[in-house]
């Protein structure tokens, strides 16, 4: 539905209407589709909810399990002074993992290790989809959550664990798909433990072992296209350390650990570039990933009420304490989701 001239029974045009409902919160909007019919028509709208994590702010996402709850705190990247909110939500099953990925349009991948089921949960609306079993030869599985943002999709790419295979599965969202489709993978791959996916500008990128099962190589699956690539290193890098940098792939060199590699994707030359920075948390803190401004998010290993952000640049670092999470609330270690934006896509 495209904004219209006027609004019945309203003195703001509805195309202004539309534009103040999009930069509103999304609680706040949730409350709103109760003013009228008209605002329900919109707020629901397709359109409406595909531009409405465009006119957000990003933030970062930070999660902790602990037993059949899961405790939530979403802080802005760049204002660590804002409140911090944190809500819990039950957790379906007993076991469940959080995948190692970005937030991805609002979205994030949870797989039941009980049921076997990968999950996508939309941490805004709180709702969750449980996808059918994928059917693979391997009993464990990979899964990794892409966007399409031309076509506006959520796809599901599954891969099955440490067998080399020649096809895939995917599920696309919102399009009543009741099964997954096997889709052929181009390249002979295998996924190990450390795959750490990451979706940048349609693209989902992971590491794998190549056709001899060795050495390591980066797959780029187009998530529109549904094509595979694959991409060489540059050198030996740490498996657990494949980032989203600046809008960009990155990896952290195994032999130098201050070495950050970039990849350059003009013309599709797949070309590495790297900087030196001076961390001084590597040792001792996870890197999990960076802000929409470049900053790396450092999490410790295990459960503790505070975080670090390191600006590669300026080589400065600040401290964000979580406060107001009580430590018998906290989990395992906490996973940070940079990046997350706001959405009320319906699942």
């Amino acid at each position: 539905m495209e904004p219209q001239s006027t609004t019945s029974g309203s003195s703001l045009p509805s195309d202004l209407t539309w534009e103040i409902l999009c930069r509103l919160p999304a609680k706040s909007v949730g409350r709103f589709r109760c003013v009228s019919k008209l605002w329900l028509s919109i707020t629901t709208d397709p359109g409406f909810i595909k531009s409405f994590g465009t006119t957000k702010l990003p933030s970062v996402l930070l999660c902790s399990i602990k037993g059949y709850d899961m405790f939530v705190t979403s802080i802005r990247s760049y204002s660590p002074s804002q409140p911090i909110h944190l809500y819990p939500m039950k957790v379906p099953g007993k076991y469940c993992y959080l995948s190692h990925m970005d937030s991805v349009h609002g979205l994030i991948c949870i797989d039941d290790l009980n049921s076997k089921m990968p999950l996508v949960w939309n941490p805004t609306t709180g709702q969750l989809l449980v996808l059918p079993k994928p059917k693979m030869s391997s009993r464990q599985k990979h899964v990794f959550l892409g966007y399409d943002p031309v076509e506006g999709k959520h796809k599901v790419l599954g891969l099955p664990h440490k067998k080399t295979c020649y096809v895939c599965r995917v599920f696309t969202l919102g399009t009543g798909q009741e099964s997954w489709r096997t889709v052929r993978t181009n390249f002979k791959n295998s996924v190990g433990a450390f795959a750490f996916g990451r979706c940048i500008k349609g693209m989902i990128y992971y590491l794998a072992g190549n056709r001899q099962g060795y050495d390591m190589v980066v797959m780029n699956f187009d998530v529109r296209s549904e094509i595979f690539h694959m991409i060489e290193l540059p050198s030996s890098i740490h498996r657990d350390m494949l980032i989203t940098y600046k809008g960009r792939l990155a990896c952290i060199d195994a032999n130098n650990d201050k070495r950050l590699w970039s990849l350059e994707d003009e013309d599709k030359q797949h070309k590495w570039s790297f900087q030196d920075f001076l961390s001084p948390f590597y040792k001792s803190l996870e890197l999990q990933g960076s802000t929409h401004a470049g900053e790396f998010i450092y999490v410790p290993y295990h459960k503790s009420p505070s975080i670090e952000f390191y600006d590669p640049v300026r080589n400065s670092f600040r401290r964000l304490k979580l406060e107001g999470i009580e430590d018998e609330k906290i989990g395992h270690s906490v996973m940070a989701f940079p990046n997350h934006i706001e959405s009320l896509l319906p699942l």
